[in-house]
């Protein structure tokens, strides 16, 4: 190896070599790995060469990375723009660039992979700053140009690894530390904490001869904070922003343990944390039989290749957990053949190749359940399905929880439901952030507090989700709904309760929803109140995208050529009316296109308990066969 020109590799001549975490593990800096010391060291990287020879899955990702890196040879760099959100793209997208750029050169050696990763480098390098007010930029841009420095570093020149690594400190590492630590990401609990944590402390290893003291600094910080992030994980992994900003503060938790792991000879335990290793089958159970996620809050329904699943396939010894990755490789490789440009999509895929176990068996060890909760987190939440592998099968996600929270929307007690492969029962997910900022929502969008005007945009606020209200109010931001299950009806049928008491406080004496999946894969759900000392209009919102024919007791509903019966019995009179949302009601909404909203009206007496049942019974179940015959 040449002789580095920030110093000797390990060189903490003066500075203190043992270092205690919050875990109570020893750091010992004097074991500073050579370069390449990020998630791959030199015998990694040869061994990567015959790995792509002789494994198909290593060919596949191989070549899609290659084909990407061969794409951007005559692109101009990432132009370093704000298009309403910030520069969380362009720095997605160079880190994307460079980490592809700079695998392909190390595994073949075209020098034409190394002068474009220069190219990229350098330009991010050059920039004023990296975005700090908006640190999670900081922190993207930080990673690649990180990864940049320490996969090329023997193919550099001196003055080019100067330029980068003082770019990490001065654009990086010397801003983070002016950011207090309450507050703010630093000691947050969200997918922030993680993200920024994540690239600063690769940027720190990798600059660690040059800088020892704040790489010190850098590391610490992180591990003294990060158990509060973790704890969104306990106790059975599943992740309060849900399954799709799981994807995104998963990957840069285990980014930070692995860095720590191929750099220092050690993660301090950061995986070991409650329900960490847990959170690999996630995404799996949140995942319905149509493909699409169950998307509360601010997630999308769309799952993009996720090579973090290789990382944990490899720590368990579970080949089955990349089984869906795989085959979406040919996917990802007919998208980038076609000219997509791709954005930021895949831009880890190259850590895929490295976490590559072909020696892991693809089937798994048993069938997951199928019924599956959290009673953990901010937002509890459970799924049940009739059946594994069965794409017309039936499937319910019910999640408690409380608004005032990251990402979080006003959705206590809601549900979507699939079966016949529709979603019969919808959530529309997070409206655009830049959409929503760039049409008078800047100020106020991720605000949770009882008055904010968050609570304005239709699919964050109570109009958009399957609940149960009372007067029309909303339900308290800073309560929590709990959810537990039920125990097996006499039928043997699954389910949950959510105690909906906390969140209506001021509206009704107290309020519950039951809901469980039947043998014949009709679903029930049955909501009870009890009303305080005046009289209450309760209505019961159902969100879909089919069409709805009011039929006397319920509706019928029919998408993609399926049917779906709804049926409701209450104690007391109640109607059903059908409303067209799919139009914004504001600048900042969005059109939700064929978005139908079923709701039922109940009227209450004052002081009285009351009850209002409804059961879904999908067309080809034998209760929705015999419910749909005239």
């Amino acid at each position: 190896m040449k002789p580095s020109p920030l110093g000797p590799v390990g060189g903490f001549c003066c500075a203190i070599l043992l270092v205690v975490d919050a875990a109570g593990a020893e750091i010992d800096w004097a074991r500073l790995t050579p370069h390449p010391r990020l998630f791959a060291d030199a015998a990694r990287w040869t061994a990567l060469q015959q790995q792509v020879r002789e494994d198909p899955v290593s060919q596949q990702i191989f070549t899609v990375v290659k084909n990407s890196a061969e794409r951007l040879l005559d692109q101009p760099p990432v132009a370093y723009v704000d298009t309403g959100a910030f520069w969380h793209g362009p720095m997605r997208q160079a880190q994307g660039r460079i980490l592809s750029l700079a695998m392909m050169y190390r595994i073949t050696g075209d020098v034409r992979f190394l002068g474009r990763a220069k190219h990229e480098m350098r330009t991010m390098a050059e920039l004023p700053n990296w975005y700090p007010q908006h640190f999670l930029d900081t922190a993207e841009g930080a990673l690649g140009l990180a990864t940049g420095l320490d996969w090329l570093h023997d193919a550099l020149t001196a003055d080019e690894r100067e330029r980068f690594a003082a770019a990490l400190v001065q654009k990086a590492l010397k801003p983070s530390t002016l950011i207090a630590d309450e507050k703010t990401w630093v000691s947050g609990n969200n997918n922030w904490t993680a993200v920024c944590h994540g690239g600063l402390v690769a940027a720190a290893l990798v600059v660690a001869e040059r800088e020892p003291a704040l790489a010190q600094q850098i590391v610490e910080r992180a591990l003294k904070n990060l158990p509060r992030y973790a704890e969104l994980y306990a106790p059975v992994g599943a992740y309060s922003e849900g399954p799709d900003y799981w994807a995104y503060g998963t990957t840069f938790y285990a980014l930070l343990a692995e860095s720590m792991r191929t750099a220092l000879g050690t993660t301090t335990g950061l995986e070991r944390a409650p329900g960490f290793l847990k959170t690999a089958d996630y995404t799996l159970q949140m995942t319905a039989p149509s493909g699409l996620l169950y998307n509360f809050g601010d997630n999308g329904s769309g799952l993009g290749f996720e090579p973090i699943l290789f990382w944990f396939a490899r720590e368990l010894r579970r080949g089955d957990l990349v089984a869906r990755e795989i085959a979406n490789l040919k996917t990802l490789a007919d998208a980038i053949t076609a000219g997509d440009p791709r954005s930021d999509a895949s831009r880890l895929l190259s850590l895929a190749l490295i976490w590559r176990d072909p020696s892991l068996a693809p089937a798994p060890a048993s069938s997951p359940p199928l019924v599956w909760w959290s009673e953990g987190g901010s937002q509890p939440q459970a799924v049940l399905r009739s059946k594994w592998n069965d794409p017309r099968a039936t499937f319910v996600g019910i999640k408690a929880g409380q608004a005032d929270d990251s990402h979080a929307h006003m959705d206590a007690g809601s549900f979507i439901l699939e079966a016949d492969g529709v979603r019969w029962a919808v959530d529309f997910g997070r409206e655009s952030y830049p959409h929503a900022r760039a049409n008078g929502m800047a100020a106020d969008l991720f605000k949770t507090t009882q008055a904010s005007r968050r609570w304005s945009i239709f699919r964050s606020g109570p109009e958009s989700h399957n609940l149960l209200r009372f007067d029309g109010a909303p339900p308290l931001v800073s309560a929590k709904a709990e959810l537990q299950p039920l125990s097996p009806s006499s039928s043997g049928a699954p389910g949950f309760a959510v105690d909906l008491s906390p969140v209506v406080r001021g509206q009704v004496a107290r309020a519950q929803r039951r809901i469980r999946l039947n043998p014949d894969r009709s679903v029930s759900i049955e909501d009870e109140w009890t009303t305080l000392t005046t009289a209450t209009h309760v209505t019961f919102q159902w969100l879909t995208c089919a069409e709805v024919t009011p039929v006397t007791g319920g509706a019928i509903l029919r998408q993609d050529g399926e049917t779906l019966r709804f049926r409701f019995t209450s104690d007391r009179g109640a109607r059903l009316e059908v409303d067209d949302v799919s139009q914004p009601r504001h600048a900042w909404d969005s059109p939700n296109p064929g978005l139908r909203r079923i709701v039922i009206h109940v009227d209450t007496p004052a002081n009285a308990t009351a009850r209002l049942g409804v059961v879904a019974a999908p067309g080809s179940s034998g209760a929705g066969a015999r419910a749909i015959r005239p």
